[in-house]
């Protein structure tokens, strides 16, 4: 083909060729379907082609697109080739001779349908991972809600801090959630179709129908960039990769809130495991495995960068090819984990009780309390801070102190530090350490006080609500593209008196 007069090394057929056509074969025929169609209907449209050879052509695709519907391998690798599009050009040719059959390639390379196809492959991934975060998105504020006044302690370094609620706690979580699903939204659907090998044609082609056709946008208005990048790539996998995190970060608080040292939370018996030595054990392995397929986009995205780096900007196997094919099972990898995690959030089991408890007996009031001491008495925080501490260094015994008991203790501190100018109330203490009237109070900031919450998650209920009509709005725009692409083709046939079953 082309000035070529030998055949492919027989290392390169076994070692390149042939399992990449494998692959393609299975991944990507079915969009080099559709593409050929699209564009043979524009070339029609245009006057390009003389609609009698669109036509034929269009039959043809349409024949061989039923066949491999119907589960028929419809190419088979002859003994010597170099990929996917020139064998299966030849069902063209074979069928219409070479003259009509080959007609389809005018004004395009596989540079640019490698490109188009990429674009379309991660936008179908992109909207399944899509519609998954939504749903995950919408049970994770359901619970929330229900748990927008559950006491709980919060945590820094591992440590009870001050209180708050389970549902202030998942409606942080969700706000992530949120933007790494907003960042993923959007960011591929442009069509490099038209662009030929990135240095365009002479050609009078309509790269706006084509796009069209697919469910784009429009089209990359740069011939070189729409065959020589895929920046788009590297931020769906950085968008990915930080959903991924976030996702570990909250399997790890789940998994760790539900281990009997805390008892906050359970699951049912088809969700955990047991143990093939100790029968007691009720494992939550799924959390682990939500971990172990949430961080895969990361090292992809690590591996699209290193193949990108120092590569020339125009189109190479490593851009094209190589620094792309990470991006499908990133996008799978990712999809699995949200799934996870929303069946993860559906079932869990919440011990408001438990979580009550082990509030009251942590400490987690003593902040509120040095505040209740800067705002009532007048006292620089930092001092009331440092009474606060010593008093809880005198602290006689591990059960968490009566008010009575800590307004005697404070007031003899503050009697030494203040010289008794300040009397404490022992009723006002005792507001000051009970953990509900703590979350109550805080309102401000953003804090888990629970209508500060409520408001919280309303904000975040309508962007849920938004993402997910906007992903539904975009499944439906590629449903219209195909029906539209599918009535313009039966046209085209029809009007060539060649219309297909």
């Amino acid at each position: 083909m082309g000035c070529l007069t030998a055949a492919p090394h027989p290392l390169l057929l076994d070692l390149l060729y042939a399992p990449q056509f494998a692959k393609d074969r299975e991944e990507v025929l079915p969009w080099l379907l559709r593409i050929d169609a699209a564009h043979l209907v524009m070339l029609a449209e245009r006057g390009i082609l003389p609609q009698e050879t669109a036509a034929g052509l269009l039959q043809v695709n349409r024949e061989l697109a039923a066949r491999r519907r119907a589960g028929e391998s419809i190419v088979e690798p002859p003994p010597v080739h170099r990929g996917l599009y020139m064998v299966y050009e030849r069902c063209y040719v074979d069928r219409l001779g070479p003259e009509a059959g080959g007609a389809a390639h005018v004004a395009r390379s596989r540079n640019d349908i490698n490109a188009t196809v990429a674009r379309m492959r991660s936008r179908d991934g992109l909207i399944a991972v899509l519609e998954a975060g939504g749903e995950l998105l919408a049970t994770a504020l359901g619970l929330a809600r229900r748990h927008s006044a559950t006491p709980m302690s919060g945590f820094t370094h591992f440590q009870p801090a001050q209180p708050t609620t389970f549902g202030h706690y998942l409606a942080g979580v969700a706000s992530e959630l949120l933007r790494s699903l907003d960042q993923l939204a959007g960011s591929v659907n442009r069509s490099p179709l038209g662009a030929g090998a990135g240095l365009g044609t002479s050609f009078p082609i309509d790269q706006e129908l084509t796009a069209s056709l697919f469910g784009f946008d429009g089209a990359v208005p740069n011939s070189l960039d729409a065959v020589a990048s895929r920046d788009y790539a590297v931020q769906v996998l950085a968008a990915l990769s930080i959903l991924g995190i976030t996702l570990t970060r909250l399997s790890f608080d789940l998994q760790t809130w539900g281990s009997v040292a805390y008892g906050f939370l359970r699951w049912p018996d088809h969700l955990v495991s047991t143990s093939s030595m100790m029968p007691q054990k009720r494992n939550a392995f799924v959390l682990e495995n939500i971990r172990g397929q949430a961080v895969k986009p990361a090292g992809k995205l690590v591996a699209a960068l290193l193949r990108m780096k120092s590569t020339p900007f125009s189109n190479s196997v490593e851009v094209g090819s190589e620094a792309t094919s990470p991006l499908w099972p990133a996008l799978g990898s990712a999809r699995t984990a949200v799934q996870l995690t929303g069946l993860v959030l559906r079932e869990v089991e919440v011990d408001a009780a438990r979580m009550r408890g082990f509030l009251e007996g942590a400490e987690t009031t003593m902040t509120a309390l040095a505040d209740h001491l800067a705002a009532r008495h007048g006292l620089p925080f930092r001092t009331a801070h440092e009474a606060v501490g010593r008093f809880l260094q005198r602290a006689p015994s591990a059960e968490p102190p009566s008010a009575a008991a800590v307004r005697e203790g404070l007031q003899q501190i503050l009697d030494e530090t203040a010289g008794g100018a300040m009397v404490l109330d022992e009723a006002e203490i005792a507001r000051a350490l009970d953990p509900v009237a703590c979350i109550e109070a805080a309102s401000h900031g953003g804090g888990p006080a629970p209508d500060a919450v409520r408001s919280q998650l309303a904000n975040l209920e309508r962007a849920c609500q938004d993402l997910v009509a906007q992903v539904a709005a975009w499944r439906q725009g590629l449903e219209r593209a195909e029906a539209l692409l599918d009535e313009r083709v039966e046209f085209l046939l029809r009007e060539q008196g060649g219309a297909g079953e």
